[in-house]
């Protein structure tokens, strides 16, 4: 088991990021011994679920709405039971990068602990596993929340699009990661950033050298020796940004994509009733010149009509591609989350149960 001393101790961040003799700076791997799980001439090879998780505040949260630890919700073990047995092979985790969202941004040992207990909890249940870092030097979890307000305004941070420091950190960030994490059996990729989104924050333009920044810090760190780099397109991992993305990057990084279209259906209110036509409202995929790509993210409201329809038509089409994929999302069995956040919980649809336990039977693979 990976344990905060062993990652801590005689380990900076600024050593794992350098990396050791032998590290091949002129650019990423494309063969590693997971890579081979995103190849997608023989595949999908992974399909399954996402989780999302965020440090909590206790001031904000109280000790019950997303548990008393230092990030939540939690996710019970009968949750992670249950995905295994509907036969997912693939668990996408969205939470909180390792390094500090403040300076000096170094690794924060609740944060790792929390990654290497998950990381062995999805093992021991057969799942693969994606780290995508949602938060990190100059972006806190509320980015994910413009023009909302019930979290203090002071936990907005944003920086990250404005500050060149920040964006060095999150790139060693991404690097250590990889390094630090990346010879565990359930990890199948790192997502530098979950669903960047510069043009949104008004700063189009930085994220493409950013990512490729981060690339650079993981060939030079030899980080992706083992597990490889993903990389998502601006405005939320859209895929109409791919080729921008897929330009300032070269052809190393895996694309993770996410895919709500046509967002009018896909995020209704309960009482709109708006069906889906897969004619009408096709999904709209990468150009097969643009490389290795994965689908981390698409799903509907429970209660949309024609879910069913829905599901099957975005998975077909993954699968047709030989693309891996992650429908939103998995429950995380805490009753007070739950309880207040189950629009999007797939395990409280049987329409779309029904749908996902025949998706799902088609894995093989499982960590070893």
């Amino acid at each position: 088991m990976i344990t905060r001393r062993s990652l801590l101790t005689g380990l900076s961040a600024s050593a794992a990021v350098t990396g050791a003799a032998g590290a091949a700076p002129g650019g990423l791997r494309l063969t590693s011994p997971k890579r081979a799980l995103w190849n997608m001439v023989s595949g999908p090879h992974l399909r399954g679920a996402v989780i999302v998780q965020r440090r909590v505040y206790p001031s904000l949260d109280g000790d019950t709405f997303l548990g008393a630890g230092p990030i939540g919700a939690p996710v019970t073990n009968a949750a992670l039971d249950a995905l295994a047995e509907a036969g997912a092979n693939l668990i996408s985790w969205s939470g909180p990068g390792p390094f500090a969202e403040t300076a000096p941004h170094d690794p924060d040992p609740a944060v790792v602990d929390h990654i290497a207990d998950w990381l062995d909890r999805c093992r021991a249940r057969g799942l693969y596993t994606t780290l995508c870092l949602r938060s990190g030097p100059g972006r806190s979890a509320f980015a994910f929340h413009p023009d909302e307000t019930w979290f203090p305004p002071e936990l907005y941070d944003v920086s990250i699009w404005s500050d060149e420091d920040k964006q060095a950190a999150w790139a060693a960030m991404t690097a250590w990661t990889l390094r630090t994490f990346g010879s565990h059996p359930a990890l199948a990729g790192v997502v530098a950033m979950d669903e960047p989104n510069g043009i949104d924050e008004g700063r189009p333009g930085v994220w493409e050298p950013l990512a490729a920044r981060i690339a650079g810090a993981v060939a030079a760190a030899d980080a992706d020796r083992d597990t490889p780099l993903l990389l998502s397109p601006d405005r939320w991992a859209r895929t109409a940004h791919a080729r921008d993305l897929r330009a300032a990057v070269g052809p190393g990084p895996i694309l993770a994509l996410h895919d709500y279209e046509p967002w009018e259906y896909t995020h209704q209110a309960s009482g709109d009733r708006l069906g889906f036509s897969a004619s009408l409202e096709p999904v709209t995929l990468p150009d097969n010149d643009l490389g290795a790509w994965s689908m981390l993210e698409f799903g509907a409201v429970r209660y949309a009509p024609d879910l069913g329809d829905y599901l099957e038509d975005r998975i077909a089409a993954f699968e047709r591609s030989g693309a891996n994929w992650a429908a939103f999302r998995w429950t995380h069995g805490w009753q007070a989350y739950e309880a207040r956040e189950d629009s999007m919980n797939m395990a409280h649809s049987e329409t779309a149960m029904t749908v996902m336990r025949r998706a799902w039977s088609g894995n093989t693979r499982r960590p070893s």
